[in-house]
Order: structure tokens, then sequence, then C-alpha cells
């Protein structure tokens, strides 16, 4: 491909890549949040602080991860979104309107503090928990 430039399909492909990509990030965000949930209410259990500081640790590397893929995954996407906006496709104003209208600079950041808010819940969870107590008695 050296040599060629890329055109209007090409871009569009990368863009609905990026798209994708924050919607892998988001699935697996939730799907783990679902499994760490479920653990703490099927398994319940003795929370000392050995563990809470084994699940902080754990729980804050995972969410720092995610973090990072999602940040990455936005500002590729917003990117891909300016080349679209800057590339002529007359029979296209639909499309040129609905990519005009959508700015993943403002999704990335609700995204990221919605993202914070749920991580400094679950660790207040976790951390809330009382020793050698059942975690559906949170106080």
């Amino acid at each position: 491909m050296l040599g060629k430039c890329m055109s209007a399909r090409d871009i569009a492909d990368l863009f609905l890549e990026g798209t994708g990509k924050i919607e892998f990030y988001w699935n697996f965000y939730t799907v783990t949040l679902l499994a760490l949930f479920g653990w703490f209410v099927t398994s319940s259990p003795s929370m000392n602080v050995r563990l809470k500081c084994l699940l902080t640790v754990a729980y804050l590397g995972f969410a720092a991860m995610n973090l990072l893929g999602l940040w990455g995954s936005y500002a590729f996407t917003e990117a891909i979104r300016h080349d679209l906006l800057s590339m002529p496709i007359p029979e296209m104003p639909h499309t040129r309107a609905a990519l005009l209208a959508k700015s993943y600079e403002s999704q990335r950041n609700w995204g990221i503090a919605v993202h914070l808010l749920v991580d400094a819940f679950v660790l207040l969870v976790i951390w809330r928990c009382k020793p050698g107590k059942d975690v559906s008695h949170v106080e």
C-alpha cells in the first residue's frame, strides 16, 4: 500500500474498527464488574485485610489498563473522525452530518468520569466489608 492514498472506504473501515475497540473495552469492563459482584454475592468471602489489599491491587491494575485502552481507542476514533470529515464526500451528506454531531472527545471525557466513579464504588464496597463477615452486610 506504499505510494497509494487511502480511500474514504479505508478510513471508514478504520473508524468502524475504532468504535469496535471502544465497545470491546466497555463490554470487557462490564462483564468483569458483573463477575466480581457475582463472586461477592455468591461466595460471601471472608474479607480480611490481606484479601482487601489483593483485590484492591488487582482491581486497580485492571481498571488502569482498561482506562488506557479506552483512552487510546477514543483518541484513535476521534482522529479518524476528523480525517473522514476532511474528505470531500458529497454523496454522503447524512453520514457527514452524523459525524459532525458526534465528538469522541466529549464521549471520552464522560466515559472516563463514569469509569472512575464506578471504580471508586467498587473500592468502597471492597473496603467497607467487615473482616470475616458476609459481604451482603456492607455498612
